[in-house]
């Protein structure tokens, strides 16, 4: 069976970012459930239901956002397997019991640092985080993860020392950073960084995502 998602909704679309944190968020063994912190229109928290069969929970403040991905759910077969609240991530805690999730997944709006702010209030919500919200993110997993849960979090390259600053604060350690380029003549685009809770850091830097070689 093929996977298939409504693309109606712009700020819902699957794009690159989506399909790498789907494709490279790999579930340890005896996997049971997966939490995504901001799952938008849910093609990650579903592809990662179908391909490990487990449990899958995706964290969306966005109403709209929430009925569509149910709907791709229900596209799917497997709204049954997968489920979305409506809620802040700060507010997990309210619907979901702590301490239960075996793998934290999240693509977070990519800015922490300053910037052109888009005259679209929408956009911003989707682009950029404050620092405290970004806190939110990180404290949240550490609240759901199971000890020694991994994680999964695709950051903008800019911000990732922030990001990883918080993520030690929270006690998490970092194992592995995947760095994305369009092309290796460019700045890479984003990075992939995954570790586990209560864990130390031992960082291996793993060989880069190419996404347009030909472009060389």
């Amino acid at each position: 069976m093929g996977l298939s998602f409504d693309q109606s909704l712009p700020e819902g679309r699957t794009n690159h970012a989506t399909v790498i944190l789907a494709l490279y968020s790999f579930a340890p063994k005896n996997t049971k459930k997966i939490l995504e912190l901001g799952s938008g229109s849910g093609a990650v928290s579903i592809f990662l239901a179908y391909k490990y069969g487990c449990e899958v929970i995706g964290i969306e403040k966005s109403e709209a956002l929430v009925k569509l991905a149910e709907k791709n759910a229900h596209m799917n077969g497997l709204d049954r397997q997968v489920r979305f609240l409506n809620c802040s991530v700060e507010d997990a805690d309210r619907f979901l019991v702590p301490g239960t999730f075996d793998m934290v997944v999240s693509n977070p709006p990519h800015f922490l640092h300053g910037g052109r702010i888009s005259p679209v209030a929408s956009r911003n919500s989707w682009r950029r985080l404050e620092k405290k919200q970004a806190e939110g993110f990180i404290k949240t997993a550490r609240k759901m993860l199971k000890n020694k849960g991994i994680f999964y979090f695709l950051l903008h390259p800019r911000d990732l020392i922030r990001w990883i600053n918080i993520l030690e604060i929270e006690g998490f350690g970092i194992h592995r950073l995947m760095p994305i380029y369009g092309n290796t003549k460019k700045q890479a685009r984003l990075t992939l960084v995954s570790g586990r809770k209560n864990s130390s850091s031992e960082l291996i830097i793993e060989p880069p995502l190419v996404l347009n070689e030909e472009e060389e």
